[in-house]
């Protein structure tokens, strides 16, 4: 059996995922990551999990009830257009359709239930300096000089160099609500870009309910939005969202890049690509974080049954490109033509989507794949 540790680039929640669900299948890991920990815990970033991916983390770590807020109800409209889409919990089975949580407050179970794994490794904060592949293994060079050799090494680090320039940006902002229930989630598509409120985990007032506000948009829109007072941008964005949902306050407001991109192949020889390495998406439907937990199941699960066939583990990628290929597919797809479908004030196409909203409305079994191929990907 081959006990040689893999290598993980990259110990977010994509790497530290990957980490314990490989040590499930008896292969040691070694993790490495250029951000200090206590950094890393203080990301604010508000993240929503599907429920396919809280069955997994819940596998792996013990997820912090009260720094979670389920997602129960998730409205769909266009501004300015007819037809909205109602998709509820019992629509598929009741139990939520997944929660949101912090970057941070992910991160903390997962890097407690990974220290006390014997069979992972983490070193951070450490750089990584080189990667250099070979016939039979890969080197490492880390920047305090260490030189390891791995059967693998997976690069869970992000975009990295292939970052590139971004032509759309998201403003965020934690605002307070009136007008929906706990649970409640919308998508907003206006002719910017998707407008998202999330519910997150916090002390509701008597007539308001607090979320999480992502609004993707062209960078000099944003540019010109973020410089508006507090005052100004409720407005705008009000002003998108119409008046079921009245928005009161907001606080913590922040704008960030959304470069995309999607590398044609999971894997070169024995370096392998996972999260936002492989795809770094556009956040319209928030399937970043959930498609790269699922890489990381089925990667596991490649690497485990070479390693318990004591074969070379490189020997299970290909088959780890071929079954990831239909699910990364779709939902490539969604995230790149959402966005612009909806944007567009072409009247045949408008109709169109109008309609397909109205659909999703009125047909219980249309709604239903849609919505578990959010929560669960594409499944054969």
């Amino acid at each position: 059996m081959n006990r040689d540790p893999v290598v993980i680039l990259g110990a977010g929640p994509v790497g530290l995922a990957l980490g314990l669900l490989l040590a499930r299948r008896h292969v040691p890991s070694r993790l490495f990551d250029a951000r200090d920990l206590d950094a890393a815990r203080a990301d604010r970033r508000v993240l929503a999990l599907s429920r396919g991916s809280l069955q997994t983390l819940a596998a792996l770590a013990e997820l912090p009830p009260d720094r979670m807020a389920p997602i129960r109800t998730v409205v769909v409209s266009s501004a300015g257009q007819f037809g909205r889409a109602v998709i509820r919990d019992d629509d598929v089975g009741g139990g939520p359709l997944g929660a949101t949580i912090r970057y941070g407050d992910l991160l903390q179970p997962l890097a407690a239930a990974a220290a006390v794994e014997p069979l992972i490794t983490i070193r951070r904060p450490l750089r990584i300096d080189s990667v250099h592949q070979r016939p039979a293994e890969v080197e490492i060079r880390t920047a305090d000089g260490e030189c390891l050799c791995a059967p693998l090494a997976i690069n869970a680090e992000g975009l990295g160099s292939r970052s590139g320039s971004a032509s759309q940006a998201a403003l965020v902002a934690d605002v307070e609500v009136e007008g929906p229930s706990a649970g409640w989630a919308f998508e907003r598509f206006t002719r910017d870009g998707p407008l998202a409120l999330l519910p997150v985990a916090a002390r509701a007032l008597a007539s308001t309910q607090p979320m999480a506000l992502i609004w993707c948009m062209p960078v000099a829109t944003a540019e010109r939005r973020h410089a508006l007072s507090d005052a100004e941008f409720l407005a705008e964005a009000q002003a998108q969202l119409g008046m079921r949902n009245r928005l009161c306050s907001v606080r913590a407001r922040g704008r960030t890049l959304l470069p995309e991109q999607a590398r044609d192949t999971l894997r070169e020889h024995r370096v392998v690509y996972l999260g936002n390495a492989a795809q770094t998406l556009h956040p319209v439907a928030g399937q970043g974080l959930n498609l790269g937990l699922r890489d990381c199941m089925t990667l596991a699960e490649c690497i485990g049954a070479a390693n318990a066939a004591g074969t070379d583990p490189a020997e299970g990628l290909a088959d780890y490109e071929r079954l990831r290929r239909a699910d990364r597919a779709a939902i490539l797809a969604l995230t790149r033509t959402a966005p612009a479908l909806f944007a567009t004030r072409f009247a045949p196409v408008a109709l169109g989507r109008s309609l397909a909203l109205t659909l999703l409305s009125i047909v219980p079994d249309l709604r239903r794949e849609f919505a578990r191929l959010l929560m669960f990907g594409v499944r054969f």
